[in-house]
């Protein structure tokens, strides 16, 4: 098709939305009382929703870039509707072949105009075949997506929130990030008001920065991060050897990078190896190398191992004691959102070491499977300081280890696949 016959037909396809706008900006900004809490899951069986009548049979899910780590919510949630529903995803960059081969079709598209081209037209045309829903994740351009379809091909929206849509800008600065927190608030954040169901993937104080939902919408809690598999107690450690500890993330400031510097600048304890694995950014990466030298001479030895595949992570975690977590706590994303890193830890083992956020609370409980600080220097290190210790003591290391593998029991990815997708049809036929 031609670029002048593929532009007349989305206009042509659309024709209505002069029409539809006014009815739907009168639903955006009319009041509406909250949305009561919905939590289905432990009642339906995980296809048994599925086949029920007037369900969605079809699913269309706009997505950001998934990578090949199954770890990450992203490859989850393609992975998990793709076995629900047949699934036609929406993205711009092509999917790993695991998760290619189990999609209906899977259609790469730039990252503006064409995703909502493209997503607006296969709405439409999906739509009149089977019954459809169409699922977004948090990015402000997918929730445009979304909200076109609903008012357009009047399809039901599902809005799934594991990260907060902060985070696409919260590396900005100056007037393009005044431009874009004020196009989220004035424009984009209401226009939630119209999806009919709003999966919540972090902690629920999320909901204070996010606009009061329609009183027909539901509210799926979803449980958050998983595991893929778990994994023994780390081997013992003794005062007399070398004691291991990790990093697994991005490797920049607000993520922590520059409290782990000054932490290891001024270490005391025992010998020790920091792995540090994950995206390195120049600033993350200065504030490490600058304290290198000093940081040796403390006994506290530096690994960067780089980005590396999900498998060597593992493989580098399980032959370590501790697990370090710091976030920016001034980040909105970072203080509500759940961890992957921390349950990773869980699952293989290792004692996480995380700053105070309320994602890190709903995981961990500071001296029974893991240990919390403050984000600074001091606090941070105390932190560390008590892990060493706790580590280095059978006993309290025994009893740290049985309360991490309760705290991460039940949460394997396909039980949390499988009761996120009865909510989700749950929630749908009630807001039917």
């Amino acid at each position: 098709m031609s670029r002048e016959n593929h532009k007349a037909s989305f206009y042509d396809a659309h024709r209505s939305f002069p029409l539809k706008l006014p009815s739907a900006l009168f639903q955006i900004f009319a009041y509406r009382r909250p949305a009561p809490y919905f939590t289905a899951g432990k009642n339906f069986g995980c296809r048994a929703a599925k086949d029920q009548s007037g369900m969605a049979t079809r699913c269309i899910l706009i997505i950001g870039p998934v990578n090949d780590a199954p770890n990450q919510i992203r490859f989850q949630r393609v992975f998990a509707l793709a076995g629900a529903y047949r699934l036609d995803v929406v993205t711009p960059k092509p999917l790993p072949p695991s998760l290619e081969a189990r999609a209906q079709a899977v259609h790469v598209v730039g990252k503006h105009l064409s995703l909502l081209r493209t997503s607006l037209q296969l709405a439409r045309r999906l739509g009149h075949e089977d019954r459809v829903v169409v699922h977004t994740v948090y990015a402000p351009r997918l929730l445009l997506a979304g909200f076109l379809c609903r008012v357009l091909a009047q399809c039901r929206w599902v809005y799934d929130l594991y990260d907060h849509p902060s985070l696409t800008w919260s590396t900005s600065r100056g007037a393009g990030r005044v431009a874009k927190a004020g196009l989220w608030r004035l424009l984009l954040s209401p226009m939630l008001k119209l999806a009919d169901v709003w999966i919540i993937g972090m902690h629920p104080g999320i909901l204070s920065h996010l606009p009061m939902p329609k009183r027909e919408c539901r509210l799926v809690m979803a449980d958050g991060p998983g595991v893929r598999e778990t994994s023994g107690p780390p081997p013992q450690w003794t005062s007399d050897r070398e004691i291991s500890l990790c990093y697994a993330g991005h490797i920049s400031m607000r993520r922590g990078a520059g409290l782990i510097a000054e932490w290891a600048r001024c270490y005391e304890g025992p010998p020790a190896c920091l792995h540090l694995m994950g995206w390195e950014t120049p600033d993350g990466v200065a504030a490490l190398e600058a304290v290198r030298d000093e940081a040796m001479q403390h006994g506290l030895r530096l690994v960067r191992h780089g980005l590396i595949d999900h498998d060597a992570v593992l493989n580098i975690m399980r032959s370590c004691h501790i697990g370090l977590c710091p976030t920016d706590p001034d980040v909105l994303n970072y203080r509500y959102a759940y961890p992957v890193k921390v349950v990773e830890y869980l699952s293989q083992g290792l004692v996480p070491v995380a700053t105070d956020g309320h994602g890190v609370r709903a995981l961990l409980r500071h001296g029974e499977n893991g240990f919390i600080a403050r984000y600074d220097a001091a606090s941070f290190s105390e932190a560390i300081a008590e892990a060493i210790h706790a580590v280095g003591n059978p006993d309290r290391r025994q009893e740290l280890q049985v309360s991490m593998r309760a705290s991460i029991k039940g949460r394997d990815w396909d039980t949390l696949n499988c009761r996120l997708l009865a909510d989700i049809e749950a929630a749908l036929s009630i807001a039917n």
